[in-house]
């Protein structure tokens, strides 16, 4: 990884560092000193008019902006494939969820953006239930690096008076070269929060929330991150945020990541039967307005083989290390530090796994699209269901029962129930394909799913 030799001082003597809040240190629950200096200049750097730093990642900054917008009773409309935060956001806040669909790639069994049509009828049914509606949460980029129309979709929520907050995890670079998509704040979005230890070069989970407009009150924002964060965080990360931020501002920060991000594609086009997403998908369709440059994803099925295979071979035989895999591809991400010798190495593992045996992915056909199926019936909301009595039973007793637990199935990374909504004997089925057919599902306790968690009912 590369990062600031100030900050590899530090973390060279990091017991020293540890720190906690003594006087000159500041307090991250109410800035006033070093912290807020930091934070500030986070600001300027990103586009936004205030930014707090966050030592629980992500996931409690999307948590904070649902709070901070969305009250019980609130409707909040978010794309189907938000972040296992989200859901819980909504069991804190007791809103309302109104969902939207992403544009599946039926290909692939990805999931992309959501449409500015889409979001529009979300509005009106919204509207068809009288409920007001707290803000809108989407997803961008995709974790494959897919970027949707925010400008359009944020032109709508305002239309409408809601604020819209973005998942940007996978985009907290965006700022810092004309090369890479314009980031969501520049597009009209009201809050975006970023893990600025995925792309960038802080430490695991630090991230920040970004607020810019008027529409996403301040004040609301600080309360809901005192209750969501720890009143002891580390200075290691916070200070490894401020790094990231003078890092990534650097001239030659992202000039050979995006030079090595050209050769690979340039090398991996080269390979006769390696495919890449990019020239899969065409950009100005339905859910993808751009793509993340620094994002390589392999169309796995090209070599014959399901990226679950793909990815232990690239790990284990030639110690390349995916972000993540799926049934038919498998996803690298490039950031600071990431050089051409390193993309060589990767075109050089391709072309040697070309030559292997086939005969090491034989499966079963692909499992049923969780995105194909029809949304379930909502019964409970996910702060009903979250507080209700539950129980375990047999998968051949869940059907019809009321889910506890978010079950999201990859391919697509789309879940396929949450906790309030039905089982229905079809989503148990694919379910269970998926995991037959070498994908995962993440989110339930019992991995076999022999077994499901479901709202009890006395007899």
């Amino acid at each position: 990884m590369s990062v600031l030799p100030e900050f590899r001082e530090v973390m060279a003597s990091a017991w020293s560092h540890d720190l906690t809040e003594l006087p000159g240190l500041d307090y991250l629950s109410s800035p006033t000193g070093t912290i807020k200096e930091a934070q500030d200049l986070a600001a300027v750097t990103f586009g936004a008019d205030a930014t707090w730093f966050l030592v629980n990642g992500t996931t409690a900054g999307i948590q904070a902006a649902v709070l901070a917008t969305c009250g019980p009773g609130d409707a909040l409309i978010l794309a189907r494939n938000c972040h296992l935060a989200a859901f819980s956001a909504m069991a804190l806040s007791g809103c309302h969820p109104i969902y939207v669909m992403p544009v599946q790639d039926d290909g692939l069994g990805i999931a992309h953006g959501i449409t500015p049509d889409a979001l529009r009828r979300a509005f009106n049914t919204a509207l068809s239930e009288g409920r007001h509606v707290g803000a809108v949460l989407v997803v961008c980029p995709t974790y494959f690096g897919v970027t949707s129309d925010i400008a359009e979709l944020a032109s709508i929520c305002h239309e409408f008076g809601a604020p819209l907050l973005v998942d940007e995890a996978h985009g907290a670079h965006f700022a810092f070269h004309a090369s890479f998509p314009v980031p969501a704040l520049a597009q009209g979005a009201d809050v975006a929060i970023q893990s600025t230890h995925k792309v960038l070069s802080s430490l695991g989970q630090s991230s920040m929330l970004h607020v810019r407009g008027e529409r996403v009150s301040h004040e609301r924002v600080s309360r809901a991150l005192q209750a969501l964060q720890s009143s002891s965080p580390s200075y290691l990360l916070l200070a490894s945020l401020d790094s990231a931020r003078a890092h990534a501002q650097l001239p030659d920060t992202f000039r050979e990541p995006l030079e090595a991000a050209a050769a690979a594609r340039k090398l991996l086009r080269q390979l006769p039967g390696s495919g890449l997403l990019d020239d899969h998908i065409q950009t100005g369709a339905d859910g993808v307005h751009g793509v993340d440059p620094l994002r390589l994803t392999l169309l796995a099925d090209s070599l014959g083989m399901s990226g679950f295979a793909l990815d232990d071979l690239l790990q284990s035989d030639f110690g390349v290390c995916a972000e993540m895999c799926t049934d038919k591809t498998v996803v690298l991400a490039l950031g600071p530090g990431s050089r051409v010798t390193h993309v060589r190495q990767l075109a050089a593992a391709l072309e040697a796994i070309q030559g292997r045996s086939k005969s090491l992915n034989q499966r079963s056909e692909p499992p049923p699209l969780a995105a194909k199926l029809p949304l379930p019936e909502m019964r409970l909301t996910p702060r009903q269901a979250f507080f209700a009595r539950t129980e375990r039973v047999p998968a051949d007793e869940a059907a019809g029962r009321i889910c506890a637990e978010l079950l999201c199935p990859y391919p697509p990374g789309v879940p396929a129930v949450v906790p309030g909504e039905v089982l229905s004997s079809e989503v148990i089925s694919m379910l269970q394909q998926t995991a037959a057919g070498g994908g995962k599902v993440a989110g339930g306790v019992d991995g076999s799913l022999k077994t499901f968690a479901v709202v009890f009912e006395p007899p």
